[in-house]
Order: C-alpha cells, then sequence, then structure tokens
C-alpha cells in the first residue's frame, strides 16, 4: 500500500509540475510574442504611414491639454507642405526635426502658420501650452523637409510602454541594446531553458 501510494503522490505531482512548467512556458511565450508583435507593428505602420517614425511620444508638457506626457501618438509621414493645415486654433499637430538638434528627439508642436520664400515652406510652430510661438521663444523656423508626418492619432498613456522598450539602453560590448532586444533575449533563453527541462523530466 505505501508503494502504490507514494507513486501515486510521485505521479500527481509529476502532473502538478507538468501543468506549471506548461502555464510558464505560455506566459514566456505570450511576452516574446507581445515584443516581436510591437515591432512588426511597427515596421506595418511605417509602411501604412510611409514615415520611420510611425509612433512617438510627447517628453514634455508643451502641448498640454491636447497631448500629455506618455499619451503614443500614431504619425502619418510623407506628406506635402499643401497637406498640412495651419492655423493658430485649429492647425495641425506635426512632429519634427529639433532645429538645434536635427539628430536628436523630434518636437510635437501645432502648426500654426506657413508661407513660401524661394520655393520652398516652411512652418511657424507653437506648442499649445506656450504663451509663444516657437519663433519667438527659439527663433525656429521649421523648412518643410524638417517635417516628419502630422498626428492622425493619439493613445494614451500607452506611450510609456514604447518610450521604455526603446529608450532605455545599455551598451555590451561596444554594441548598444534596447530594453525591448534585451527582453526578446531573455525570453528566448527562458523558452528554451524550459523546452530542456521538459525533456530531462521525461527522459526520467
Amino acid at each position: 500500500m505505501r508503494g502504490i501510494r507514494s507513486l501515486s503522490n510521485k505521479g500527481m505531482n509529476s502532473g502538478k509540475e507538468k501543468a506549471l512548467k506548461s502555464r510558464l512556458f505560455g506566459f514566456v511565450m505570450l511576452i516574446l510574442l507581445a515584443l516581436i508583435g510591437s515591432i512588426a507593428l511597427q515596421w506595418i505602420l511605417s509602411l501604412a504611414l510611409h514615415t520611420n517614425v510611425p509612433l512617438h511620444t510627447p517628453i514634455s508638457g508643451s502641448m498640454e491639454p491636447t497631448l500629455r506626457v506618455g499619451d503614443l501618438l500614431i504619425i502619418c509621414g510623407g506628406l506635402k507642405a499643401e497637406d498640412i493645415h495651419a492655423s493658430p486654433k485649429d492647425g495641425d499637430i506635426i512632429v519634427f526635426k529639433n532645429p538645434d538638434n536635427p539628430e536628436g528627439t523630434p518636437i510635437v508642436h501645432r502648426a500654426i502658420k506657413k508661407f513660401q520664400k524661394d520655393g520652398k515652406w516652411y512652418f511657424i510652430t507653437k506648442g499649445d501650452n506656450n504663451h509663444h510661438d516657437d519663433y519667438w521663444l527659439f527663433g525656429w523656423i521649421i523648412p518643410e523637409d524638417y517635417i516628419i508626418g502630422k498626428v492622425i492619432f493619439v493613445i494614451p498613456k500607452l506611450g510609456y510602454v514604447f518610450r521604455g522598450l526603446d529608450e532605455i539602453k545599455l551598451r555590451i560590448g561596444g554594441f548598444t541594446v534596447t530594453l525591448r532586444m534585451i527582453l526578446i533575449a531573455a525570453d528566448i533563453v527562458a523558452l528554451l531553458y524550459l523546452q530542456l527541462t521538459d525533456y530531462r523530466s521525461e527522459d526520467k
């Protein structure tokens, strides 16, 4: 009887262990698919919206209350100056390269005025929460080729997630890796480990 009970307990423990590993495997796979899916989403949006920056997040309160820090902005690119409405009241919200640092973080402000000079279009922009426009504050006149696109959709707070995945970076052996890349690598290692331990338990 003791032998039968012992075998029964071992079977129950083995079943519980397999069920736990199965749940962990599913959870890790779900995270991996979500991370890879986020990359695929950005790639698809880049193609569909004609811009290398289809998603963006405000990093200051200059556009409040219209846009808030952490909102996820969906950007439509491939635009001409004629496609952008400029007005102090209801002008398009555009994303453009920072004139003081074109390689830095893009700026998100409203187009309030545009004009043409020597065959080229220029824009005056302003943050909704700023008392003065960007020309008055910084001397900025935005050339047409500095415009990345205009905001067509806003998802509140989701930008924190995307920003954290790509802006948190580590330098490893001369290479720069993002948090998204680290999490994907960790997920793959976890999946391989769970699979390996599962094979070992079956061999026993």
